[in-house]
């Protein structure tokens, strides 16, 4: 374990910068009085952090990111079928005119955004009040 990959470790589990800074300079101390490895005395770096830092987030990050990708990728791609299928003179799907693919796609994008802007914003006000 590198002092590192436990700082990844803990930033991932959402811990306090505080925090963190505390538990990297502790075990930083205890190696160096020790000389023990690293991870014969703490094991894992992911399993350590969670002794200090048990409210995982991984769920709601991969939720994030799933979410992201269904809907930027489906908005984008009916959008661009519908600006396509606009010009072109065709339907976009299930027999829609390519204006509903235009606006249904654009919705999608901006729900996207505004998803990635509030989890943002609540991600800074909860490390703010940690910190």
């Amino acid at each position: 374990m590198t002092l590192d990959e436990l700082c990844t470790a803990l930033e991932l589990r959402d811990a306090g910068d505080h925090q963190t800074a505390d538990i990297i300079r502790q075990t930083r101390s205890h190696l160096i009085d020790t000389g023990e490895d690293p991870y014969e005395a703490f094991g894992h770096p992911r399993d350590y952090a969670k002794q200090y830092a048990p409210h995982s987030t991984p769920v709601r990050f991969w939720a994030l990111v799933i979410g992201s990708l269904v809907l930027a990728t489906t908005g984008g791609w009916l959008l661009t079928n519908g600006i396509i299928n606009l010009v072109g003179g065709n339907t976009v799907l299930w027999g829609l005119s390519p204006v509903v693919g235009i606006i249904v796609g654009s919705l999608l994008i901006v729900t996207w955004m505004a998803a990635l802007v509030t989890v943002g914003v609540r991600h800074t006000r909860q490390r703010r009040i940690r910190n």
